[in-house]
């Protein structure tokens, strides 16, 4: 491990201390007043600066170089110091955020999109991706080309019938 820090902007410094802390990228745009993008470029330019696979990764090389090591002699360091960081996240955590899902997981999650009935409902934010987002499009088109041609079929079996 590398005992000095690589050149990091200092949006990069914030975005890793914020992950370090168990953030995702959706909090932590929220938090720094920028975009979830912009938080995510952020976190792989960094991985890059640092030659490692994953976020947490990242943020466990900075946060161990960026504190200050304590002078010999100083005072004691504690027994035990809790971890900032869960070394093994389970999928289904809140925080947890995997660098890249499973392929399976991945497949799941796109058919459940695409078999849902109608867009999604409630919340002020749109917590959906950009995918997420055109699927719901083209699903609200389908729909409503459906009801249109069904409206159009009762119009015109209504003039037949009183014809």
């Amino acid at each position: 491990m590398a005992e000095t820090l690589p050149a990091l902007s200092e949006g990069e410094k914030q975005c890793l201390r914020l992950v370090s802390q168990g953030f995702n990228s959706k909090e932590i745009a929220r938090q720094l007043h920028v975009s979830e993008h912009t938080v995510d470029q952020r976190v792989r330019t960094s991985l890059r600066k640092f030659g490692v696979p994953s976020r947490k990764e990242a943020a466990r090389l900075f946060v161990s170089i960026e504190q200050p090591q304590p002078q010999t002699g100083t005072y004691q360091p504690l027994i035990h110091q809790s971890q900032r960081l869960a070394s093994d996240a389970s999928p289904a955590s809140s925080i947890a955020q995997p660098d890249r899902p499973d392929e399976q997981t991945e497949r799941k999650g796109f058919l459940r999109r695409i078999l849902a009935f109608g867009p999604p409902l409630g919340g002020s934010i749109n917590e959906l991706s950009i995918d997420g987002r055109i699927l719901a499009m083209i699903r609200a088109a389908v729909l409503t080309g459906v009801g249109v041609v069904t409206l159009l079929l009762l119009i015109a079996g209504a003039f037949k019938a009183l014809a």
